[in-house]
Formats: structure tokens, sequence, C-alpha cells
């Protein structure tokens, strides 16, 4: 008499029969916040890197060690650590990450007429400006396509690309980026300018030095500690004489920015680009007699996903898209 075959490991059906607290009852959520706590050593870091609420990673954890029916950190420990299945479950986990990613990236480099999800990192000025532009450039190509939009400041678009969040993001070339492993295409160069009521007695010139600059209580962007690259526009502007500039306000939004200029709390530092966004009426902007009062924009994905369809259909659908008035084109 012949026995029952063992199922296979690899079979679906099998693998659908077995113990609802096996692999196909995880959520790929859990395990990325799972990853993202034992990779920054803690829940507040691995907020900032997955862009959750710290609430909604510690969800994910409870959850996947409710399906596991283990503890996967120890919460005495500061900064908080791995027990010993959580550091046994870490290894099998990111095995499993990457070789879903590794499925998902052949199967976009084999895309038929590019009918795919991408998702674009950016900034507001860039978000209202340039980006409806490559938009309709990639629908026009690309019907299928379906696009998804994030918006950050220069360090968190840059988490987003290296860390998987977006497929691609645009960012000025400076701060410069801390991940090796991007690809870049430079697009275009933009004034960094000065806005300020139209009373103001720097409005009779036609342009403004340096001096002038740090003699006013300034408002710039971004938003952020300077570690984080907080009023990087201003400070790399002034260069060297940034220490003794007199930053009041730094905010993300140029609309903001504007508004507390009309209020006479300081003049403006901020790119043209973004001044498009907002309404200056009854401001005046001028350019800045500076070496360094411009900024480079470019466009950022991961190398390894160069080849991706999706990528490549962006790519083409951002050249060939025409480029916001005020800008120089490189």
């Amino acid at each position: 008499m012949s026995t029952p075959e063992e199922p296979d490991d690899l079979d679906p059906v099998a693998l659908t029969q077995r113990d609802p607290r096996d692999a196909m009852s995880l959520q790929t959520a859990w395990l990325r916040s799972f990853l993202a706590v034992a990779d920054k050593g803690g829940f507040g870091a691995a907020t900032l890197a997955l862009h959750l609420s710290q609430s909604r990673v510690s969800a994910h954890i409870a959850a996947l060690e409710h399906a596991l029916g283990v503890s996967l950190f120890d919460r005495k420990a500061r900064p908080i650590c791995t027990t010993a299945a959580g550091e046994l479950f870490r290894g099998h986990a990111m095995a499993a990450m990457l070789e879903l990613q590794r499925g998902i990236e052949a199967v976009r480099s084999t895309l038929d007429n590019v009918v795919a999800h991408v998702t674009i990192g950016s900034y507001p000025s860039v978000s209202s400006t340039y980006l409806p532009a490559v938009l309709q450039e990639l629908q026009a190509k690309h019907p299928g396509v379906t696009v998804e939009l994030h918006e950050g400041t220069a360090a968190t678009l840059e988490e987003m690309v290296a860390g998987g969040t977006v497929d691609l993001a645009f960012r000025p070339l400076l701060p410069k980026m801390r991940e090796t492993t991007l690809c870049h295409r430079t697009i275009w160069r933009e004034d960094i300018v000065v806005v300020m009521r139209e009373n103001d007695p720097l409005a009779q010139r036609a342009s403004v030095s340096v001096e002038d600059v740090l003699a006013r209580p300034l408002i710039g962007n971004p938003a952020g500690s300077e570690e984080d690259g907080g009023g990087f526009d201003v400070r790399n502007t002034l260069g060297e004489a940034a220490a003794r500039a007199n930053i009041v306000y730094l905010t993300d939004q140029p609309t903001t920015l504007v508004a507390l200029v009309r209020a006479a709390f300081g003049i403006g530092v901020i790119n043209r680009l973004a001044l498009q966004t907002t309404s200056t009426e009854g401001l005046t902007v001028r350019t800045i007699d500076s070496p360094t009062a411009h900024r480079n924009v470019a466009l950022f994905w991961m190398r390894r996903r160069a080849d991706s369809a999706v990528v490549k259909a962006f790519l083409d659908a951002q050249e060939r898209a025409p480029l916001p008035p005020g800008v120089l084109p490189i």
C-alpha cells in the first residue's frame, strides 16, 4: 500500500493549511517595522526611518510577537535590543524581505507596456511647478502606470529613496547625500533670492550683498536642525559668514515664509522657484551677490533599480517634460 506523499514545503496549498501562526499569516509591514527597530536600536528612530507613527510601529511589533509567540525585543535594555529569539528571527526576516524585493524587481523589469506603480518623492516647489508636467508625459506614453507621491525635506527624501519608500526622488544636490548607492541626474540650477516688503530700503537696490543680508533677521527653509540640513540655503548662500546670521524662523512652506515676511519678522531667503507657488503681491524679490546663491536640483534613484522598467519610464518622462520658468537647464 502506498503512503501519502509529504506536502512540498514550497506548495502554496500546503502553506495555507499550516498553523495560522506560520509564515502565511505574517504581514510584510510587521517585518519591515521589526527590522527597522532592530537596525535603529529603538522605536523612535524606526518611526523616522519608516515615516510611520510610533503607535503604528508598536502595533506591528506587538502583532508579530503575538503571531510568533515570543518576545523579540528586550524593552528593559537601553538602547533596546533584540532577544535571542529576536536575533535568530532577524536574519530570516531580512532574507525573506530581500528575496521578496528581488522577486518584485524581477517582475518589474519584464513588465509588458509598463503597467506598474511608481512612488515619487518630492518637495513643494517641485511638486507644484514641475511634477505635473512630468506626470503628463508619463501618462501619455504609459497610461497603465499609477503614481504615488510622498513629500519631504532634503534629509527625509534621502531616507525615502535609500530605504525604498519611494522609487525616485527630486532633491537638491546639496546637502550632499550620505547614501553612496544612489544614482542621480542633475536637471537644473535655480537662484537663491531674498524676498522683502516693498517699503524695505533694500528694495531700492537691483541686488543685495551678503552684508545686507547679515544685517537683517532672516527667515529661511527648510525647517529642522542645522545637522539635518535646516536653513541650508541660507547658510550655503552666506558661506563663511553664515555663523553671523540671525535666523529667526525656518519653515518648509513657502507660503509660511512669505507670510512671516509680510508680518515684518524679517527678510526671507529662499529658492526662486518656491516663490512661484505662492503670491508675492506687495513684496519685492532681489538676487544676492554671492557665488553660492544658487542650488542644483536632481532626480535620485537606487543603483540596483536602474534597470527597472518603471524607473526607466519615469526617467524618460522627466527628460521630455518642459522645465519650469526661471531655472537654468543643466
